[in-house]
């Protein structure tokens, strides 16, 4: 990536995808890309929110907070914070408020060294050729297969997970079956999808019908798969007679 805003905009997809990158990624890789003050506060905050009594050692984050501030007073008040927060930055770092230059040679000399690598070269063949493993896997199954690989998963356990925020585990699997299992026709609406993906499949979007956030589960009785204007329908009405069709659907899919 070239600069900033094309990381915010990879920041952007992963969040619609429901991606949840490691955290290396944002104290590693993405906090070198960071040019605006308020940006750097908020994905530290965002950062430090989530680590309780662990409190690892992000020392990078309180630096590129400090090569941004725009005043040594404003720099001295980052170091207390570190400082309390268990993370001792020595005096010098007072000077070294606005040093944009600084942080452009940094975020330079990380960018070619990780160019130095073989992997950074091979990352896009092994990308497509991942996808084209998992798409290939995917066919091969029968949805009766599929179905039952499911069913002999499936627990009633909640698959719900506690950190300071909920995070939820999202099968492949039960992705793949909801979309196998609709046939590309939106299982609200009965039309087929309205466009076809870059693998020439007709798109639809998997849907829980009982809310992960509100305890519903990741399992084959509780998906389908709808067309993106159902799938916003849903979301902003939550109409009882779409959600009891829903309901429905999802039970006559697990006997097809």
């Amino acid at each position: 990536l070239e600069d900033y805003k094309q990381v915010k905009k990879f920041i952007n997809k992963l969040d619609e995808l429901e991606l949840r990158p490691p955290f290396v990624f944002y104290n590693a890789s993405l906090i070198h890309f960071i040019e605006d003050y308020q940006d750097c506060l908020d994905l530290k905050n965002k950062i430090l929110q989530t680590q309780g009594n662990r409190r690892r050692r992000f020392s990078i984050l309180f630096i590129q907070q400090i090569m941004l501030s725009k005043s040594e007073e404003q720099a001295i008040n980052i170091i207390q914070e570190a400082n309390a927060y268990g993370i001792k930055l020595g005096e010098a770092w007072t000077k070294r408020y606005d040093s944009m230059w600084r942080i452009k040679n940094d975020q330079e000399a990380w960018k070619e060294n990780i160019m130095q690598l073989g992997e950074y070269n091979r990352f896009p063949e092994i990308f497509e050729n991942f996808n084209k493993m998992k798409i290939h896997y995917f066919e091969s199954l029968s949805l009766k297969d599929l179905t039952q690989t499911l069913l002999d998963k499936q627990s009633n356990k909640n698959n719900r997970k506690m950190t300071q925020t909920a995070v939820y585990d999202r099968s492949v699997y039960i992705k793949e079956f909801a979309r196998k299992v609709a046939n590309g026709i939106c299982q609200l609406c009965d039309n087929e999808a309205p466009f076809r993906d870059k693998q020439g499949n007709l798109f639809l979007e998997v849907h829980h019908i009982h809310y992960l956030s509100q305890g519903g589960c990741d399992t084959i009785d509780n998906v389908v798969a709808l067309c993106p204007n159902c799938h916003r329908k849903i979301h902003h009405l939550e109409l009882d007679e779409d959600y009891k069709k829903l309901k429905q659907k999802a039970v006559e899919n697990i006997n097809i």
